[in-house]
C-alpha cells in the first residue's frame, strides 16, 4: 500500500539534478513573460547606473610623443642596443625628483599639476624609441613635451655616455582628448551588464521555482500518469458581451479546449470501465485550479456517451457547481440532506443532461455536516441509479473533506493548475489518495500554448499563501471547520 508513497519520498528528496534544456528554456521564456516589466526596470536601472558611473569617473587625457633615433657608433646593432636601454630607463628617469625639477623649471606652478606620466616603446632591432607623455590638460602636455626635448638629451648622456639623439618624429597634443567620452559605448556596456544581471535573475528563478510546469515535475510526486494537458482556453464573446461558462457544451468555448477535455474523459472512462469503477472524485491542491470546472466537464463528457451521470458538489465551504450551471441558489443540497431537512429526490436537479446535487446551505462546521452512515446509504442508493458519479471537493491540501469523501469514491482525479501550487503542497494534497490507492491520475490544467493562442479563464488572485484565499479562509467560525484546515 505504501510502495508508491515511499518511492515518491525517495525521489522527491533525491538531490540529483537532471538538466532538461528544453524545460530550462521554457522556464526562461516563462520568466520573461511573467516578469518582463521587472526585468526591464532592472535592465534600465543597471544601464543608467553604469552610464552615471562612467560619466562620473571619466577623466580625459591628452597625449604627445617624440620618436628619437640614436646615432652614436654608426653600428646598427650597437645603436639599437643603446636605444633599447634608453627606452627602458625613461620611466625610472622621469620619476626622479631632480628630473622633474629640470623639466618644470620654467613653468609656473599655478599652471601645472603633477598629473602627468611618461612611458616609452622601443622599436625592436632598430635604433628608434618613442617617448609618450600623457596629462589631463592639453596645454600642459605640449609645454612639458617641449621642455622634455631640451632636458632629456643631457640625462640620456649621463645614462649611456655621450649620445646624439635625433628627433625622427614629433606629435603634439590637440584640444580633443585621446580618450573621448562615448555615451553610446557606456550605454552599451550598461545594457550588457543589465542583460547579464537579468540572465542571472532568470536562472535563479528557473532553478528555484517549485511549481508544476510540465509532466516531468509531477513524476517526482507520483508514478501515476498524466491523464491530459488541458490548454489555457479563450472564451468567445457573446453578442450581448456576457462571458460564457467554460463548459464543453458551450459553443463559445474554444475547440482545442473541448478536444483536450474529451480526450481526458475518454481515458478516464476506459480506465474506470476496465476496473469496473463508477464513482470519480475530483480534487486539487489549492483554490482556483479549475477543479470544479474540470469535474463538470468530465461529467458532461460522460453524458455525451449516453451515460447516466450525477454530479455531487461536496464542497460545502464554497459550493460552485450550481452557480456554474445556473441552478437555483436556494434549492436544497447535500448539506440539507445530511441535516435531515429533505429527502433524496428533493436535492437532485437536472441541467444539460446531468443530474446534480448541489452543496446546499452550511451554517455549522463543514466537517460536522458530513455523516458517515448517511453518506454510505446515499452512495449505495446512487450507485445503483447512475453509470457514473462525479464528486467535487474542496482543495485537498487545505481541508480534510476531500480525504473523507474519497472513502466513498472508486477513483480520484487530481487537478493541477500549471505554475500555481508549489510541489511540496501538491505532494501533501496527493498523499491521502496515494495512501488509500484511489489515485487514478492527474491532469495539468491551463497549460500555456497548446492548440492555439489562448487567453485566460478569468481574473484570479495570485497564489502566495493560504491566507490569501478569502473565499475559503476568511470565513466565520460557524462556517469554516478550522480544526480540519491547515
Amino acid at each position: 500500500m505504501y510502495t508508491e508513497n515511499q518511492n515518491n519520498m525517495e525521489q522527491y528528496e533525491d538531490d540529483e539534478i537532471v538538466l532538461d534544456l528544453s524545460g530550462l528554456l521554457e522556464d526562461y521564456i516563462r520568466c520573461l513573460k511573467r516578469c518582463w516589466l521587472q526585468l526591464l526596470l532592472v535592465l534600465l536601472t543597471v544601464t543608467a547606473l553604469t552610464v552615471a558611473y562612467f560619466n562620473r569617473s571619466y577623466e580625459p587625457f591628452y597625449e604627445a610623443k617624440l620618436t628619437y633615433a640614436v646615432e652614436r657608433t654608426g653600428d646598427a646593432a650597437t645603436d639599437a642596443s643603446i636605444a633599447k636601454r634608453l627606452s627602458s630607463s625613461v620611466s625610472s628617469v622621469t620619476a626622479l625628483e631632480e628630473f622633474r625639477q629640470d623639466l618644470t623649471e620654467n613653468i609656473q606652478e599655478k599652471s601645472l599639476n603633477d598629473n602627468y606620466q611618461f612611458s616609452s616603446v622601443n622599436t625592436e632591432g632598430s635604433n628608434l624609441f618613442t617617448v609618450y607623455l600623457k596629462t589631463n590638460n592639453y596645454k600642459n602636455t605640449n609645454l612639458l613635451i617641449e621642455n622634455f626635448k631640451d632636458v632629456y638629451p643631457k640625462w640620456a648622456s649621463e645614462i649611456t655616455g655621450t649620445v646624439e639623439l635625433q628627433i625622427a618624429d614629433e606629435s603634439l597634443a590637440g584640444k580633443n582628448p585621446s580618450n573621448p567620452y562615448s555615451l553610446p559605448k557606456s550605454a552599451a556596456m550598461g545594457l550588457l551588464a543589465g542583460a547579464a544581471l537579468c540572465f542571472v535573475i532568470a536562472t535563479v528563478y528557473a532553478f528555484t521555482t517549485k511549481t508544476v510546469r510540465r509532466e516531468s515535475d509531477m513524476k517526482k510526486l507520483t508514478v501515476k500518469g498524466c491523464v491530459a494537458m488541458i490548454p489555457e482556453a479563450r472564451q468567445k464573446k457573446r453578442r450581448n458581451g456576457k462571458k460564457a461558462q467554460l463548459l464543453i457544451t458551450n459553443k463559445h468555448v474554444d475547440w482545442g479546449f473541448k478536444q483536450a477535455v474529451l480526450a481526458a474523459q475518454n481515458r478516464i472512462e476506459r480506465q474506470m470501465e476496465k476496473e469496473n469503477k463508477h464513482v470519480l472524485l475530483v480534487s486539487s491542491t489549492i483554490p482556483e485550479e479549475g477543479k470544479s470546472l474540470m469535474a463538470l466537464n468530465i461529467a458532461l463528457g460522460f453524458s455525451m456517451q449516453d451515460k447516466k451521470v450525477l454530479v455531487v458538489d461536496g464542497d460545502f465551504r464554497n459550493p460552485s457547481i450550481g452557480k456554474i450551471l445556473g441552478l437555483e441558489e436556494n434549492h436544497h443540497g447535500l448539506a440539507d440532506y445530511f441535516k435531515q431537512k429533505c429527502f433524496l429526490n428533493d436535492i437532485i436537479q437536472s441541467k444539460n443532461n446531468l443530474d446534480v446535487i448541489c452543496g446546499g446551505s452550511v451554517r455549522d462546521k463543514a466537517s460536522s455536516v458530513l455523516k458517515q452512515k448517511e453518506m454510505e446509504h446515499l452512495m449505495e442508493a446512487l450507485v445503483n441509479d447512475y453509470d457514473y458519479i462525479v464528486i467535487d471537493t474542496p482543495p485537498s491540501a487545505l481541508f480534510t473533506d476531500a480525504t473523507l469523501l474519497s472513502e466513498y469514491a472508486d477513483s480520484v482525479l487530481y487537478v493541477v493548475r500549471h505554475d500555481r501550487a508549489i510541489t511540496r503542497e501538491i505532494k501533501d494534497g496527493l498523499e491521502p489518495f496515494i495512501r488509500n490507492e484511489k489515485l487514478l491520475g492527474y491532469l495539468i490544467n491551463r497549460k500555456p500554448g497548446g492548440y492555439s493562442t489562448y487567453g485566460r479563464y478569468g481574473k484570479y488572485s495570485s497564489y502566495k499563501q493560504y491566507g490569501k484565499y478569502k473565499r475559503y479562509i476568511d470565513l466565520d467560525e460557524k462556517t469554516m471547520d478550522t480544526e480540519d484546515s491547515l
